[in-house]
Formats: C-alpha cells, sequence, structure tokens
C-alpha cells in the first residue's frame, strides 16, 4: 500500500508541476500578444465594408467648447483607416484620461475611440455595456502621422 502510495505521489507532484508551468505560459503569452485592428474591433469588424469613413473631434477640457470637430479630406480619411487596418495593438491597463482626440471610424457600424497621441493610447468604447478596452498601438503604420497632419488643417468649435 505504502508503495502505491508513494508513486501515487510523485504522480501527483509532477501533473501539478506541469500545470504551473502550463499556466505560467498562457499568462506569459496573453500578457504579450499583439492583436489586429479586428480583434480590438471584435467579431463583427467588417473592414473590407463599402464607404468607410471617419470623423474627429479634439478634446479640450480648459475651453468653453471641449469638443471641436475636425474636418478631415476623404483621402486622408482613407489614409487613417489603412493605416488603422495594418497597425498592431497591445492591450493594457495602464490608462490615462488625457485624451486629445475623439475619432469614430465607420466599416459595417461605427467604431468610437478616445485616442491619447502621446502614448499612443486608444480606449475603445464599449457602446453596448460599459467596459471600455485600452489599447497601444506597437506598429502604427504611421497612424499617429496621418492624425497629426490631419489636425494641422482646419478645425471649427462644436455649436
Amino acid at each position: 500500500m505504502r508503495l502505491i502510495f508513494r508513486k501515487f505521489r510523485k504522480t501527483g507532484f509532477v501533473i501539478v508541476a506541469l500545470l504551473f508551468i502550463m499556466v505560467g505560459i498562457i499568462i506569459f503569452a496573453n500578457t504579450n500578444r499583439n492583436y489586429s485592428a479586428s480583434d480590438v474591433l471584435g467579431d463583427y469588424a467588417d473592414l473590407n465594408a463599402k464607404n468607410p469613413f471617419v470623423s474627429m473631434k479634439s478634446i479640450d477640457i480648459e475651453t468653453g467648447d471641449i469638443f471641436t470637430t475636425i474636418e478631415i479630406p476623404e483621402e486622408t480619411q482613407q489614409e487613417l483607416i489603412d493605416a488603422f487596418k495594418n497597425a498592431k495593438f497591445k492591450r493594457v491597463t495602464d490608462i490615462s484620461s488625457d485624451y486629445d482626440y475623439r475619432i469614430n471610424i465607420t466599416f459595417n457600424t461605427g467604431y468610437a475611440m478616445y485616442v491619447d497621441s502621446d502614448k499612443k493610447l486608444l480606449c475603445i468604447i464599449d457602446t453596448h455595456g460599459d467596459k471600455n478596452e485600452y489599447y497601444t498601438i506597437e506598429n502604427d503604420s504611421d497612424f499617429f502621422k496621418i492624425l497629426k497632419n490631419s489636425t494641422k488643417k482646419n478645425s471649427k468649435p462644436e455649436l
């Protein structure tokens, strides 16, 4: 009986050790995972929808008009969309509240997000619940360069 118990105990230790190793690998893989634009926007995002467009507002909490609409030419909208589609994202928990822009990208439906251009941070707004998701753009495909250039152009305050 003791022999059986010893073998069972050794096997149990091996199984527990393997489980700890597997859990560690899974946690490590998830913390270093890069996401695509379709991962970030969700299962129903159709990045190949016809006639996508972008609307954008700058945010300045120190003025009377917090939101200022930024007019974006169609060509620049398409550049932003292409850069967003090709970007790689990393999920983060370090949440900033110093957003520069609110951007709506519309494919098959609208996707709203707040952007902190200094930290290259996106807050994807959950319109169906209360769980926003936060990502940094690791490989932005010039998304922020295009964004910066488009905001240098005329912007008009909200009425």
